[in-house]
């Protein structure tokens, strides 16, 4: 057994593996002794068919069978003992044909591989050119009123109001009694705005918590079926049914003041209207910066794809694509579409694990999926203050969503994602034009006209 090694063009070597006739005669003798036990040959006992008869049947196959494993298991000894830092597995040498394995005792076999190559990220020379969304003075206050839509002052008073919502007991009622083992309700809701008739919306009105009255719902929402409707599946709609008002529920558009600033801000200490403004605006800068950063992500890609110079073996890239496609692809479509559907990605890719070798923090561990799942489905909860028995309970929900491979390889490259674009955003140089919403848009739809 002999492997050689040599150059055969940029990040580009060649590997000959010349494997002699005493490599593998004894793995083909064992192969073709334990087939001569198992074979079914007519006219034979099981284990009694001539060796003479199985080397001929199955000498070809146990060649190849023990020739590939002394291969196989040769190149890869090979790549590990010489530490070498490959870019994909190597291919068979598309200069060299094939050994003739009938012919032949000693056979020569040749592979190609492309080394990874050395690449240094110098993110002083980026420059990339985005834009930063400043909120509009009416934005901000269209944001303020739904704030205070959203966040109601509510109080329970004790008569009921045209706007409140009523929490009642019902009983079912004939001939204004309650019906004995009729159907009945507790702890039913419904707002004041969903009785449309005025007539009897004032059977409502003023009337003080605890009241007991008859009503029929037939028409206090317009109709039967609306009255099934909001009652629910199995409520007789169109009988009369006894009612007590157990509670008001009055929800009043907030003032503008302190409480509701510390309610809006608990962290910030906001007692003026302008100020409160401000931190509004910024907080929607935050939010836009969040709902952009993917578009950034794109272009600061694109930059150090442009900006990071370093040879490819194109013509072994090419090759791998088809082979590693599982029969998607042919030579010709990559040959067609290599510029431009393939090369950015393999850039990127070789230069995004160069960024991440040489800053092992941006490494996305189990327990920051985990953490990342939660905020997701828990974006209130701090895993880290939370009780241990909340923490054990959080655990098993994280582990039920991360048990799909697919779903946890995906939220690991959205948290990659992420992380790399903070990263990216601390390091290049990004000049950013302020613009509005409207104009961003504007401004994107330009782009990819003049693309």
């Amino acid at each position: 057994m002999n492997i050689t090694q040599s150059t055969k063009g940029e990040n580009l070597i060649s590997i000959k593996i010349n494997v002699e006739k005493a490599d593998y005669e004894e793995m083909v003798e064992k192969t073709l002794k334990q087939m001569r036990q198992r074979a079914n040959v007519p006219g034979f006992r099981p284990g009694m068919v001539p060796m003479g008869m199985i080397k001929k049947l199955y000498g070809a196959s146990a060649k190849m069978e023990a020739l590939n494993n002394i291969v196989s298991d040769n190149l890869n000894k090979h790549i590990v003992d010489n530490k070498l830092n490959l870019l994909g597995y190597p291919l068979n040498d598309p200069e060299k044909g094939p050994a003739d394995l009938d012919k032949e005792d000693d056979l020569d076999f040749y592979f190609e591989a492309a080394l990874r190559p050395e690449i240094n990220v110098d993110f002083t020379n980026t420059m990339v050119d985005f834009y930063h969304i400043i909120p509009t003075d009416e934005e901000v206050d269209k944001v303020i009123e739904d704030l205070l839509e959203r966040n109601p002052n509510t109080s329970h008073p004790d008569t009921v109001g045209e706007d409140d919502r009523l929490e009642i007991k019902i009983r079912e009622a004939k001939d204004g009694k309650e019906v004995e083992g009729g159907w009945e309700k507790d702890g039913f809701y419904f707002n004041m705005s969903q009785i449309k008739n005025k007539t009897q919306r004032k059977k409502f009105i003023d009337k003080e918590v605890g009241s007991e009255f008859i009503v029929n719902f037939a028409k206090v929402f317009g109709s039967e079926e609306e009255a099934a409707k909001i009652l629910g599946e199995g409520a007789p709609a169109g009988s009369d049914f006894n009612i007590i008002i157990d509670d008001a529920i009055r929800n009043e558009k907030p003032e503008l003041d302190e409480d509701f600033f510390k309610k809006i801000f608990p962290d910030k200490d906001i007692k003026e209207l302008d100020a409160f403004k401000q931190a509004v605006k910024a907080e929607m800068e935050k939010q836009h910066d969040m709902e952009t950063d993917p578009i950034l992500f794109n272009k600061m890609i694109d930059e150090l794809v442009a900006a990071v110079h370093f040879d490819l073996p194109d013509d072994f890239m090419k090759r791998w694509l088809v082979e590693n496609s599982q029969g998607n692809l042919k030579p010709e479509d990559v040959e067609k579409n290599y510029e431009k559907d393939y090369v950015k990605g393999l850039r990127w890719q070789l230069i995004e694990d160069s960024i991440v070798k040489a800053n092992p923090e941006l490494i996305i561990t189990d327990e920051e999926v985990k953490n990342y799942v939660l905020r997701q489905i828990f974006p209130g909860i701090d895993y880290n203050t939370v009780e241990d028995d909340m923490k054990a309970n959080l655990d098993k929900i994280a582990a039920n969503y991360l048990k799909d491979p697919k779903q946890n390889e995906h939220l690991k490259n959205q948290l990659a994602d992420i992380k790399m674009t903070s990263f990216l955003k601390g390091k290049m140089n990004i000049n950013y034009e302020d613009v509005t919403a409207a104009d961003f848009m504007k401004k994107l739809e330009e782009e990819r006209k003049a693309k």
